[in-house]
């Protein structure tokens, strides 16, 4: 069937389909993102001003709280945009 050919009821419900699976694509994104971090870890992220770095502090279900490295400024940051810093040793 072709989307030009379908009627409002159709594209309603053909579009409750297509958020759906959207919503759990991003939910997938969201769970891998978390698995790996864990408090205490080193993370960098984009801000508007730049690079930012910090330290991982609180993991929430949907976002993590990171302590900038001045130690007085807090992020609420989403898992999906952190990369985690490995020490060189």
């Amino acid at each position: 069937m072709r989307i030009d050919e379908m009627t409002l009821d159709q594209l309603l419900e053909l579009n409750d389909v297509i958020c759906q699976r959207i919503d759990e694509l991003k939910e997938q994104e969201t769970l891998q993102a978390l698995s790996q971090l864990r408090v205490g870890l080193k993370v960098s992220f984009s801000t508007r001003e730049g690079r930012a770095f910090g330290i991982v502090t609180k993991i929430n279900r949907k976002s993590v709280i990171v302590l900038a490295e001045d130690g007085t400024t807090q992020y609420k940051v989403s898992p999906q945009l952190l990369t985690p810093l490995h020490e060189v040793k």
